[in-house]
């Protein structure tokens, strides 16, 4: 009874109103609060709590609080909607009419499974090691590879994936690649010291090319500016590509964040991801993972599954996407429509 009283109380709801709306404010314009930028990460988070609040202040009968709440989930679930672009429902459109219709005559045969993983996200190194045979991905990113990690992975992987490329570093930004094809080009382009290594896959008549990136963690605004200065050079590197491209790695921000809206329109490329709520190999969907780390892909390429791999004890391992070029011929007429 006293808790109804004091909830009621106009200067408590006008507090609460304020609350939510200043969540909902830095979510959608996080550069007016920098030092606040970081809880864009969490608006997933942030319209549950919304949701589960205006459904318990619906249980106390607090009509004005029940609202207020309710507004605010309704508001970030339309700003997530919204900031996320991709093709998640021409995908669902496609694979609907893949189990109704026979295959269609004119397709690509050329499929590649790309896979990225940080090693640092799993401290037992068979873990990893097992995750990755088990991807059957024909292309694999890795980062975060030492020294020690580089040496593992040659005699883990060599067997199973005859090519790859490693940049090694005692720091945060070693990388490997492994493949089933054969790769060339393998060139390494920097951002401030930052390194970023490209190449391509001898794969099909055009082959196909990637970019593995690894930024820095925005933990501030100055760390922010660096990275929208960092995907600018990536999104420079993606416009000279010749050929289909994919561009995966760890970005450090989420998929409705202001910082990839513009790398992707600046560079052309899609989001593999659908939605933003990550969902795992076995189905099961996660609102405490934070999407970090992303595999674009240019127009030319077709993202036929996508999914967020986990270890066993549901603990963030990585991700991984199958993909379909696209034959030339239908790529240039649905551009042309």
């Amino acid at each position: 009874m006293m808790l109804n009283r004091l909830l009621s109380h106009p200067i408590v709801q006008t507090f609460a109103a304020a609350a939510v709306g200043m969540g909902i404010l830095i979510c959608i314009l996080p550069q007016l609060v920098p030092s606040l930028s970081w809880v864009v990460n969490y608006a997933v988070l942030l319209m549950l709590f919304y949701l589960v609040a205006g459904m318990v202040f619906l249980f106390m009968k607090q009509p004005t609080l029940t609202f207020i709440c309710f507004a605010g989930c309704a508001l970030l679930c339309f700003f997530l909607k919204y900031s996320v672009k991709n093709d998640s429902i021409e995908r669902w459109r496609q694979t609907v009419i893949k189990d109704r219709l026979p295959p269609p005559q004119e397709a690509s045969e050329v499929h590649i499974k790309a896979a990225h993983l940080n090693v640092t996200n799993s401290g037992d190194a068979s873990e990893v090691l097992e995750a990755l045979r088990k991807t059957r991905a024909d292309l694999i990113s890795i980062h975060e590879v030492t020294p020690d990690w580089g040496n593992l992975l040659r005699d883990s992987l060599a067997a199973v994936y005859p090519y790859h490329h490693d940049m090694v570093d005692i720091g945060l930004f070693g990388m490997s690649i492994y493949s089933h094809y054969e790769l060339s080009d393998i060139d390494t382009f920097y951002y401030d010291e930052i390194p970023n290594l490209r190449g391509c896959v001898n794969v099909g008549e055009e082959g196909l090319c990637f970019i593995s990136v690894h930024t820095e963690p925005a933990l501030n605004s100055f760390a922010l500016r660096r990275l929208r200065e960092h995907l600018s050079t990536v999104a420079d590197q993606v416009k000279i590509a010749q050929s289909p491209i994919l561009v995966m790695g760890d970005f450090n921000a989420v998929p409705w964040s202001e910082e990839i809206q513009v790398f992707m329109d600046s560079s052309g490329l899609q989001e593999s991801r659908t939605g933003f709520i990550p969902f795992s190999n076995g189905g099961t969907s996660s609102f405490f993972d934070l999407p970090l780390d992303h595999i674009f892909f240019s127009p030319r390429l077709h993202c036929l599954n996508f999914e967020v791999l986990n270890n066993k004890a549901s603990r963030h391992l990585g991700i991984m996407g199958d993909y379909q070029v696209k034959p030339l011929a239908n790529h240039a007429k649905k551009t042309a429509q």
